[in-house]
């Protein structure tokens, strides 16, 4: 169960983090 949210929690940072470096290049 905590493997899972730790899974989670990365998979949301990087998403995340994709999003800003998208949000850079189209700006």
């Amino acid at each position: 169960m905590l493997m899972m949210t730790l899974i989670m929690g990365i998979i949301i940072m990087t998403l995340s983090i994709i999003v800003m470096l998208l949000d850079n290049i189209l700006s």
